[in-house]
């Protein structure tokens, strides 16, 4: 059976956020940032989806709140293009950090486009992970990703009752078109990616190890999700 909730329970997701019709000046303005410095990682090759997801997403963001970026690659180009993405924020010192992060961006979801369904790691009667889906706002769209995306999570999911939030979310896509495939490229793209993740792959389980394995950090060759805080089940108790 697919996951539904109902209006009655949006009404009270939208109360506990803070969630507004409309955005905020400060949204407006975070938009207008993350459209800028997309903008300069655009060309990055295998590159497939980027998204705003969050408070921001949500119209329930505030000045002190940061920019959750989800990226969508293709397949066995994730840690490369996670760690060009990377530097390239750090040297244009827009990316958050523990020190700053008021209106930086945070890189802590990646995954290829093999990892977009998200009942792999939803828990029971996930509100929060619904919503999320709901809200999402997709800037970067190639190869129809987040109609893919949609398809995918419609086989566990409803959200037809919601459709009219999905398709406003279709008009925040700034940046579209069809990638090509070149084979050769793909071979090196993909050796390029185990060289990367064999550099950096150790760095990221002893951090995991340090933070003691909690459940909402994942780590494969499709998917990284590295969010320091998992608040799925409070908002279950609490909704």
């Amino acid at each position: 059976m697919k996951q539904i909730f109902s209006k009655e329970i949006h009404d009270l997701f939208k109360k506990h956020f803070g969630i507004k019709e409309n955005q905020s000046d400060i949204e407006k303005e975070f938009f207008k940032k993350t459209y800028k410095y997309i903008s300069y990682i655009k060309w990055i090759p295998w590159l497939k989806m980027i998204w705003i997801w969050n408070s921001l997403a949500m119209n329930s963001a505030n000045s002190e709140s940061d920019i959750d970026l989800y990226i969508v690659t293709s397949k066995n180009s994730m840690w490369l293009n996670r760690a060009i993405i990377t530097f390239i924020f750090q040297i244009l010192w827009v990316r958050k950090n523990h020190k700053y992060h008021a209106g930086r961006f945070c890189l802590s979801f990646f995954s290829t486009i093999d990892w977009m369904d998200f009942k792999d790691w939803k828990i029971e009667d996930d509100i929060y992970l619904y919503f999320w889906i709901v809200y999402m706002k997709p800037i970067l769209d190639y190869d129809n990703t987040y109609e893919n995306f949609l398809k995918i999570n419609n086989n566990w999911l409803e959200i037809d009752e919601y459709k009219d939030i999905i398709e406003e979310n279709k008009k925040f896509i700034q940046y579209k078109n069809n990638t090509k495939n070149w084979i050769i490229l793909d071979k090196i793209i993909s050796i390029l990616d185990k060289i990367i993740k064999k550099l950096l792959l150790p760095k990221t389980l002893y951090h995991f190890e340090k933070i003691w394995k909690p459940y909402w950090v994942i780590i494969n060759d499709d998917l990284l999700k590295f969010h320091n805080n998992d608040i799925r089940k409070e908002i279950k108790k609490e909704i």
